[in-house]
C-alpha cells in the first residue's frame, strides 16, 4: 500500500508548479503567515504556501481534508496526540538501539512500546466512532492506515509479546537461557534467547561434574581469540562470545534494534506525514481565530483557470488580521477593515487610487493572499471567494527605503518589469503597489500608462496601487482597443472631512481627494493664511 499523502492524490504528485520568488513571498508576508500555520515547521509551511498550485483536483482534495479537521474537532486531538506520543518515543527507541545496557534499556522501552500500544488503541476507538463523519480521500487513507495496522497480525502479537514481556519484567528474573545454532562444522551461526527464569540457572553438564567449576572463569571472547590459530574472531562468533560474556546486554541491543525495526514499519508513514499533520491543524486554527474575532472566512469555489475570474467579498488582510488578534489593539470595524475585490470581464485591472495611509496597500496585499489561501487549498480571508487560479504572481512593491527620486532605482524597477512582460500570461496575476515611485510624476504617468496597455493586451488579472490619479484618465482609451483585460477605477473613501475610512469603491477617483484634510492635518493652506492675516 502506498503511503497517504494529505497533500497530493495520487498520480499528482510529479506536477511542477511555479513558485512565489522570494522577493514576492517576502512582500506578502508569506514567512509570517508560515509561522502562524506551523510554528515548529515554518520552512516547510512557507514552502506550501509559496508553490501555486493549478490543479483544481489537487486543490479540492486539501480543502476536504480542511474540511474535516473543521467538521470533525475530534481529528485534531487524536492526531496530535499520536504523533507527539510516537514521535517522542520513537527518539527514545532510537537512541536505545545501540545500547548494551543489559536488560534496564529493554524495560524502558517496553514502557515506550506499551505508550505506543495505548495510542493505537485510541486511534482504533476514534476509528469506531468518527471514521463515517470524514469526507476527504486524504484523510480517510490515513485513518484507515493507522486501522489496518492496529488489525495487523503483526500488532496483535506484539501485544501478546509485550504484555508477557512486561509480565516477566515486573517480577524481575536472574538468568537466562540462550540457543546457539551451529553449521555442519560445528560452527556457532546464530543465537537466540530461549528463555529467562526467576531462579539463578544451576544445571550441570557433564564436562562441568568432571571438571568442576573454575574459581576464575576467563570470558569466552578471550579463550577463543588466544585458542584460534591467527587470533581473529569471525563475526558471527565475536557475536555469539558477547551475548554469552554480556548474559544479554548485547541480546538487549538486538532485542530493541528488531522493536525499532517494527515501530518503523507500524508508524513511519505518520512521522512523513507529521508536518503536513500539522500544517491542517494550524490551518484550521486559522480558521478559528478569525472567527473568534468576528471576522468571516470561507473555503473558496475554484472556478476553471480560462474564466480569469477573482470576487471576493468582504476581503481583509489575513497577516494584518493576524497581528491584530496577538496585538493589544483588538479587533473592531476599524482596524481590519473589509471590502469587495472583482476581477471579472468588467475590469481585470483595477487602478486603486486614494489618500495616503488609506488601505491601499493592506487591500492588495489581502488579494495576493488571498488568491496563495485558495490555491494551496486553505481558507480566505473574505465572507465569500470564487477564484480561477493563476499560474504565477508577480509582484513590485519598492521598499520603504527606496521610495522617492532615484535614477538607479527606476531603471532597476524597469528592467523587473520587463522581465515580468516576457514571463506573464493571460492567466497571471501582478500586484503593483506604489511602482515607478522613484522617478518624477511625469515619467511615472508615462511609463505606467504604457505598461497598463501592454498588461491589458496579454490580459493579465492586475491590482495597482499609486498616487498618480491622472493615469485613470487613460482607461476609457485603453479599453477602447478591447484588450483581452479591461481596466476599472478603485478609489479609497475619505469622510466628509477628508479622513481616510479604508472603505474601497468601484468607482472614478476625486481629484480634490482629501487636500481639505491634508491642509488642516499639515497647518498649510491658502484660505487659513488669508484669515489668519487679517
Amino acid at each position: 500500500m502506498a503511503t497517504p499523502d494529505l497533500l497530493f492524490p495520487v498520480d499528482t504528485r510529479q506536477k511542477k508548479y511555479n513558485q512565489l520568488t522570494k522577493s514576492a513571498a517576502s512582500d506578502l508576508q508569506i514567512e509570517y503567515l508560515a509561522m502562524t500555520l506551523s510554528p515548529y515547521n515554518t520552512e516547510y509551511a512557507e514552502g506550501i504556501l509559496s508553490q501555486l498550485v493549478t490543479d483544481p483536483d489537487v486543490i479540492s482534495y486539501r480543502q476536504d481534508i480542511l474540511d474535516d479537521f473543521l467538521n470533525v474537532p475530534e481529528l485534531e486531538g487524536i492526531l496530535y496526540k499520536s504523533l507527539h506520543t510516537i514521535y517522542s518515543n520513537s527518539k527514545s527507541v532510537y537512541a536505545k538501539a545501540g545500547s548494551t545496557q543489559s536488560f534496564f534499556e529493554l524495560t524502558e522501552n517496553t514502557a515506550l512500546i506499551e505508550s505506543f500500544i495505548s495510542c493505537m488503541e485510541e486511534c482504533h476507538e476514534f476509528y469506531e466512532k468518527c471514521f463515517s463523519r470524514l469526507v476527504s480521500a486524504g484523510m480517510k487513507a490515513v485513518v484507515q492506515a493507522i486501522e489496518d495496522k492496529y488489525r495487523s497480525e503483526e500488532f496483535a502479537t506484539l501485544k501478546t509479546e509485550i504484555a508477557e514481556l512486561r509480565k516477566t519484567l515486573a517480577t524481575g528474573f536472574r538468568s537466562v537461557t540462550f540457543g546457539v545454532n551451529l553449521d555442519e562444522l560445528m560452527r556457532p551461526e546464530e543465537i537466540a534467547l530461549i528463555s529467562v527464569s526467576h531462579e539463578p540457572f544451576k544445571e550441570k553438564k557433564l564436562f562441568d561434574k568432571l571438571l568442576g567449576v573454575q574459581s576464575s572463569v576467563e570470558p569466552l571472547t578471550n579463550v577463543y581469540s588466544r585458542k584460534s590459530k591467527d587470533g581473529a574472531i569471525s563475526a558471527i562468533n565475536e557475536r555469539m562470545f558477547k551475548e554469552l560474556d554480556a548474559l544479554g546486554g548485547e541480546y538487549s541491543k538486538h532485542f530493541n534494534t528488531a522493536l525499532r525495526a517494527y515501530y518503523d514499519a507500524s508508524i513511519d508513514f505518520l512521522i512523513i506525514l507529521e508536518k503536513q499533520i500539522n500544517f491542517y491543524i494550524g490551518a484550521a486554527n486559522t480558521v478559528g481565530r478569525m472567527k473568534s474575532m468576528g471576522l468571516p472566512v470561507c473555503r473558496p469555489v475554484i472556478l476553471p483557470m480560462n474564466e480569469r475570474r477573482a470576487d471576493y467579498k468582504k476581503l481583509y488582510d489575513t497577516a494584518f488580521a493576524n497581528k491584530m488578534c496577538t496585538s493589544f489593539v483588538g479587533v473592531n470595524d476599524n482596524t481590519v477593515k473589509q471590502n469587495d475585490c472583482r476581477m471579472d470581464d468588467d475590469g481585470r485591472i483595477l487602478i486603486l487610487t486614494g489618500p495616503n495611509n488609506g488601505g491601499k496597500t493592506t487591500f492588495t496585499r489581502a488579494a495576493g493572499i488571498a488568491q496563495i489561501f485558495a490555491q494551496c487549498g486553505l481558507y480566505v480571508s473574505a465572507e465569500s471567494a470564487e477564484v480561477s487560479p493563476v499560474d504565477n504572481i508577480f509582484v513590485h512593491f519598492p521598499k520603504e527605503e527606496e521610495i522617492g527620486i532615484n535614477a538607479s532605482r527606476f531603471t532597476e524597477e524597469c528592467k523587473q518589469f520587463r522581465d515580468t512582460i516576457s514571463a506573464a500570461t493571460d492567466c497571471s496575476l501582478v500586484l503593483m503597489n506604489e511602482s515607478l515611485s522613484s522617478t518624477t510624476p511625469t515619467e511615472c504617468l508615462i511609463i505606467a500608462r504604457e505598461l497598463m496597455r501592454i498588461f491589458a493586451d496579454i490580459g493579465v488579472r492586475l491590482l495597482y496601487t499609486t498616487h498618480i490619479k491622472e493615469l485613470t484618465d487613460s482607461i476609457d482609451s485603453i479599453n477602447e482597443g478591447k484588450p483581452k483585460s479591461t481596466l476599472a477605477s478603485l478609489t479609497a473613501e475619505c469622510d466628509e472631512g477628508g479622513r481616510p475610512t479604508y472603505i474601497i469603491t468601484r468607482r472614478m477617483p476625486d481629484k480634490a481627494g482629501n487636500a481639505e484634510y491634508i491642509f488642516r492635518k499639515f497647518g498649510i493652506s491658502y484660505d487659513e493664511y488669508i484669515k489668519n492675516k487679517g
